[in-house]
């Protein structure tokens, strides 16, 4: 069985790179005692995904990377990693670099804000974001290369609401 993951999100601490993580979260952020971190956790068994953005010393610019990663349950899943700000063991999907961060980013909202789900996506077997890793890689993950996987996985069409529309569906849920 997979275990939750706690992913900790710089507050008050001044370190040399920023996070960002999207996934389904299991309870509200909380901010430390310290007032150091806001904690995440993620439930186990789901995907989730984590962007950093390291600062480098002047005069260099910084640089950002992507992961998408579920926690480490055993040697099937190969060999485990660690990131920054994340304690436990992880089990590497997709690696972003560059501008595969943004068309990442760009393939998140398509599947999350405007589907009005935003857990759902998160919940899908292991086997869909090590595909949707490689089209992302491939061609940048083209909306109608979403949709079709998207389909496949869910045998439901991938919605196309406007903003109107999806602020209705979230007031529904």
């Amino acid at each position: 069985m997979r275990y939750s993951v706690t992913v900790d999100v710089p507050y008050m601490k001044k370190l040399p790179y920023t996070i960002y993580s999207k996934g389904s979260v299991i309870e509200i952020p909380h901010i430390d005692k310290n007032q150091e971190y806001v904690h995440f956790k993620y439930a186990g068994g789901t995907v989730f995904v984590v962007f950093y953005t390291f600062k480098k010393p002047a005069p260099q610019k910084e640089y950002r990377r992507a992961y998408i990663v579920t926690c480490w349950e055993s040697e099937t899943d190969g060999e485990s990693i660690t990131l920054p700000g994340i304690d436990e063991k992880l089990c590497l999907i997709f690696t972003a670099r560059g501008r595969k961060v943004d068309d990442l980013r760009r393939v998140l909202y398509v599947l999350t804000d405007e589907q009005g789900d935003e857990h759902k996506v998160f919940k899908l077997p292991l086997l869909f974001w090590y595909r949707l890793g490689a089209l992302i890689q491939q061609s940048g993950a083209a909306r109608s290369d979403v949709a079709v996987l998207w389909e496949s996985f869910t045998h439901k069409k991938l919605l196309k609401l406007s903003k109107k529309e999806r602020q209705k569906l979230r007031k529904a849920v």
